[in-house]
């Protein structure tokens, strides 16, 4: 591993301590209560490799994922106990130290500690999700320092049956906590993406003022530069739910996200001087899965009676199916954050459009802001 690849468990708990959302005197509770969540969801994940004796890519993926969130909770729980990592290795010198600090690696056998091979190899899983229950109740009944060493040792025991090196679980789930959780200021986001460098008439326009109008004849339109685009604003459904407004999503992805190859078809901005981007990013297909997006977080919220507006209402499991939805696609690359705050603004700005039948939306892209003003007068 390059020197500069180093991943150390001090930067690892400093992270966790960063990204802990608990209050203080709910923090151990939370911590215990979601260890066990997590420990289910890795054991109802490894039910399917005993029954099927295989796993695809896509479950291996999921049972990293699940391997780093436990992990995650457990160092939540030895930050609030007040137990330094190093406490819980003192009893061997079998671990990897850089300095005072102790590295992570990608060796499977060797991860901080040793995991002994021989050990491994004579226990199934069976016996291992026993252990791990086991000692997942002893951790929670007292958390103590015995507790977190035996219940590390059989996380770690785990981990090499599975053939999983902690390097890989910890930058998972570095990934994972930074794409859903450090706030947007700190992501030193480049100002403008995906379009730089193209001309203006083939960009997302920077600022923009949109207005959906309610002509005489009843029927809602959409406006940009005094012209209006697109055809009249229409449910689309047996139920009258005002979706003919969800225009106002793809505003809210155009301004927060830079993405939207719906808007830019309606105000012809197409990036026809390259082909391949103009076929790829900004016609058929992608318009097709941002309309396809809107359609079923619209069907979520209305189902479920969700409310959109509240970031802490978008689940990870929403965004990770947000993230399926768009793979292959530019948008790929926006941290899941950026998707929580396209969500809230562009469904604060939808309800404001319903409440007022239409009204001006209001979108800057440098500031990946979406606003609503009500008209001052009426337009024809």
């Amino acid at each position: 591993m390059n020197k500069n690849d180093r991943v150390y468990l001090s930067s690892y708990v400093d992270l966790v301590k960063e990204t802990n959302k608990f209050e203080p005197n709910k923090a151990l509770f939370g911590a215990q209560m979601g260890l066990f969540s997590e420990v289910g969801s890795l054991i109802s994940l490894l039910k399917k490799k005993l029954l099927n004796s295989s796993l695809s890519n896509e479950s291996n993926n999921q049972i990293i994922e699940e391997m780093g969130d436990i992990f995650w909770y457990f160092t939540l729980i030895t930050i609030v106990k007040n137990i330094d990592f190093n406490e819980l290795f003192e009893s061997t010198e079998s671990f990897t130290t850089v300095g005072n600090d102790l590295l992570i690696t990608d060796i499977i056998d060797r991860p901080i500690i040793q995991v002994n091979s021989k050990e491994k190899a004579g226990i199934d899983e069976e016996e291992l999700f026993v252990k791990l229950m086991s000692q997942l109740v002893c951790l929670n009944q007292e958390p103590n320092l015995n507790a977190l060493r035996n219940f590390l040792d059989v996380y770690l025991q785990f981990m090499s049956f599975l053939e999983l090196s902690l390097l890989a679980i910890v930058e998972r789930n570095t990934f994972k906590i930074r794409d859903r959780f450090i706030e947007i200021d700190q992501l030193k986001l480049p100002e403008l993406c995906f379009d730089d460098g193209f001309d203006s008439d083939e960009q997302l326009p920077i600022n923009f003022e949109v207005h959906i109008i309610k002509k005489s004849n009843g029927k809602s339109y959409l406006k940009w530069n005094g012209v209006f685009i697109g055809s009249a604003l229409n449910d689309n459904h047996q139920d009258s739910d005002n979706y003919k407004y969800h225009d106002v999503f793809h505003l809210a992805f155009a301004a927060v996200l830079h993405w939207s190859p719906t808007f830019r078809a309606l105000i012809k901005h197409k990036r026809k001087s390259e082909p391949s981007i103009d076929e790829n990013q900004d016609s058929g297909r992608p318009i097709v899965i941002e309309e396809g997006l809107s359609a079923w977080l619209f069907s979520m919220s209305k189902e479920n009676n969700i409310d959109f507006t509240d970031k802490d209402n978008i689940s990870y499991d929403l965004l990770k199916t947000i993230r399926i939805f768009v793979k292959g696609y530019e948008v790929e690359k926006c941290p899941l954050q950026l998707w929580v705050k396209a969500i809230t603004l562009g469904y604060s700005v939808f309800n404001q459009v319903v409440e007022n039948e239409g009204g001006i939306i209001i979108g800057n892209r440098k500031k990946r802001t979406l606003e609503y003003k009500k008209f001052e007068r009426s337009e024809p």
